[in-house]
């Protein structure tokens, strides 16, 4: 789906207008074209349209690009991945997938194109380009704010915005983890270790690799590579760099605390697997002296106290149960069984 809007300096409300023809971009305008998992045919009328550099169209085509912040000739190629944590949240044991989503940001003077590449599982969220659109609009309250930069900023916010969004899930999601991974209750012999956290290690990994290079896109563009960025755009670059900062502070943390997690795990099993080995030996302590006992009385000599006494079976019985009683309430005493 593609959409075209145009902003003019003054005037609140965008215009909806026609890619047929293509519009003029004017002084004093913004003209801004959404698409949402475009063809190759329509990224092709577009780009001959805009003028795009070759490169940016193929990567416009067949997505899949690091976040970066390439220049070419006079316009700029902006590409970021924006993340969402779906799943059995609320749950300690369900599962979760960290959900990503490519957008390409294309953008030059008094133009900008987004592109919203479809991600592998589509059914799984949608980016939320309505949330741009109001975040824009609120900032066009003084004149000269009708520029890509503000636009960019809006769109490069609300992604930022959902970063904490994942924050947050992460959050939750460690807390419920570590009253899994404490609890003694849990017969971690048989079942393994938790595979939560193996899968929320991955998903966290996906995320700090679409957070952390978003410092240097931003940090570029606060050097103002673009001269037609105005300064109070700048200015919220600012104060976008600081969250982006706070987001990947934030993965960094919980990165630090999900190892500590995973090493607490593999030392609560490590624990249980020690009490089991402790119940092990104290029941072979104990049946090995029985064992010697019958063993001896089932050796092949004339006169065996067994055979030949009435009640031989019972004192046998009673003199193991003399033996081994002591032991198994020395044993039950120490924990061990």
């Amino acid at each position: 789906m593609i959409q075209a809007l145009r902003y003019r300096e003054g005037v609140d409300a965008p215009e909806v207008v026609d890619l047929e023809p293509f519009p003029e971009v004017a002084p004093d305008t913004l003209l801004w074209i959404s698409c949402d998992g475009p063809s190759t045919a329509e990224l092709d009328a577009l780009g001959t349209q805009l003028q795009l550099h070759k490169f940016i169209l193929e990567d416009l085509e067949h997505g899949e690009q690091r976040t970066k912040l390439d220049h070419y000739e006079d316009h700029f190629h902006v590409a970021v991945h924006d993340c969402e944590l779906v799943g059995d949240l609320e749950e300690a044991t369900g599962d979760v997938e960290l959900v990503t989503r490519e957008i390409d940001v294309v953008f030059g003077a008094g133009w900008l194109l987004s592109v919203c590449q479809t991600p592998e599982n589509a059914e799984r969220g949608t980016f939320p380009i309505d949330a741009v659109r109001r975040s824009f609009e609120r900032q066009r309250t003084e004149p000269g704010t009708t520029d890509e930069g503000y636009l960019l900023w809006a769109l490069l916010d609300v992604v930022v915005d959902r970063y904490f969004l994942v924050n947050d899930a992460v959050d939750d999601r460690l807390d419920a983890l570590q009253e899994v991974v404490l609890d003694d209750t849990i017969d971690r012999i048989r079942r393994g270790r938790p595979r939560e956290l193996f899968d929320l290690s991955k998903a966290l990994m996906r995320f700090r690799r679409a957070t952390l290079p978003l410092r240097e896109v931003v940090g570029q563009l606060l050097r103002r590579d673009d001269p037609d960025i105005s300064e109070s755009a700048i200015a919220h670059f600012q104060d976008l760099y600081d969250h982006v900062l706070r987001a990947a502070d934030l993965s960094e943390s919980q990165r630090d605390v999900l190892t500590g997690l995973r090493d607490a795990d593999l030392a609560v099993t490590s624990n249980q697997m020690n009490l089991v080995q402790q119940k092990i030996a104290a029941w072979g302590a104990i049946l090995i002296v029985a064992t010697l006992v019958t063993g001896f009385l089932g050796m092949n000599f004339r006169n065996a106290p067994n055979t030949d006494w009435k009640t031989g079976f019972l004192i046998i019985l009673g003199v193991m149960a003399l033996l081994c009683l002591p032991m198994y309430v020395y044993s039950k005493r120490r924990k061990w069984l």
